[in-house]
């Protein structure tokens, strides 16, 4: 069975300087792509090298021939739009030119492809504290902890990523009846165990969380090896499907294996908002998150990625941005969620909700 490889490593800041509101990064992985998307806002300047084309050849009244030059070049433009595709692992972001090489026009458009491998400079006017969290999650990475969840017929590989969860890899085997040819389940944890051991070494997942309904536990640990086994941490799912794997992550005895994942972080956040939502301490929609803020009596916000993209997409974004910046000038934690389970419930709640003091 080969094993595709999804070894991620993690953004680099190249350098950094919060009094011009300038940072640099080196994009490592398509991961970085999604949180420079969540980053990157309208009016950012964004400076990187990028490739202009531009015609050449022919007479000032449009006769001759002409050729089209391609020709490396670094422009910084003032971003007015952001296109994150996952499936290209690209993200686009479009301005007007403000400085850069002197080929490339002043006040003209043009778009910077990021993709891996990229180094991108940064400019804000202010950096928001969500922003700079954002990116510090970048840089430790997300890649830490394998799920394997199995019973005798299926098991499903799946990593914690910025964005949720990935499925890797579903194995299916053969379900031997009792007392006939049962070597053939032992074969199947066998394949199971390679498979999890491959995928540790990968990802260099630093856990490997391994669920299974009833009795199964024995049977795959008696066919990992030591070094597999000492990273195991096993515990109970009601069934295996991908549903099962939120139902993982709210297991109580992972939390400290996990803390560093974000789906883990936010499915917490998310009790935490619902918890106040039961002692009436919670506020949501825009409307009375921002009449809350007027009066000092907001202690978190939380606002879902999907809200964001919304806002910047129906140009409503500036009334957003106001809110988070008011959020932080009076002390109140602001947060962002954006895997599917934890963003769908805030994006339910008018896509942004915020915790009061009293």
């Amino acid at each position: 069975m080969a094993i595709r490889d999804s070894t991620e490593g993690t953004m680099k800041i190249l350098d950094k300087n919060l009094r011009q509101g300038t940072i640099k990064v080196m994009v490592d992985c398509g991961d970085d792509l999604w949180y420079l998307h969540t980053i990157i806002d309208a009016r950012d300047r964004c400076t990187g090298d990028s490739e202009y084309k531009y015609k050449a050849g022919g007479t000032a009244g449009g006769e001759g021939k002409t050729s089209i030059i391609k020709r490396k070049v670094w422009v910084t433009i003032e971003v007015e739009r952001t296109e994150f595709s996952g499936s290209t692992g690209q993200l686009r972001a479009t301005g007007k030119v403000v400085d850069g090489s002197e080929e490339v026009p002043r006040g003209s458009y043009h778009t910077l492809d990021i993709t891996e491998g990229s180094r991108i400079t940064i400019m804000k006017t202010n950096w928001l504290n969500y922003q700079l969290e954002k990116l510090e999650e970048a840089l430790a990475g997300h890649a830490n902890a394998l799920l394997v969840l199995f019973d005798r017929e299926t098991a499903i590989f799946a990593t914690l990523k910025a964005s949720g969860h990935e499925v890797l890899l579903t194995l299916k085997g053969d379900v031997p009846k009792k007392g006939v040819d049962e070597g053939r389940a032992h074969s199947f944890y066998r394949e199971v165990a390679k498979a999890a051991q491959e995928y540790r070494d990968r990802l260099q997942a630093e856990h490997v969380i391994a669920a299974s309904p009833s009795f199964w536990k024995e049977y795959l640990e008696k066919e990992a090896g030591p070094e597999l086994r000492k990273r195991m941490l096993f515990t109970t799912i009601s069934t295996v499907d991908e549903t099962a794997i939120q139902e993982v992550l709210r297991r109580p005895e992972l939390q400290s294996a996990l803390r560093a994942q974000r789906s883990t972080r936010e499915t917490a956040l998310l009790e935490s908002i619902m918890l106040a939502l039961a002692k009436d301490r919670l506020v949501y929609g825009k409307d009375d998150v921002r009449a809350a803020l007027d009066e000092g009596n907001i202690s978190e916000v939380t606002v879902s990625e999907n809200a964001i993209m919304k806002a910047k997409e129906e140009g409503t974004f500036d009334e957003l941005e106001t809110m988070l910046r008011r959020a932080s000038d009076v002390k109140a934690k602001v947060h962002l969620v954006s895997t599917k389970d934890a963003a769908g419930k805030i994006d339910g709640l008018g896509g942004i909700v915020g915790v009061k003091r009293w």
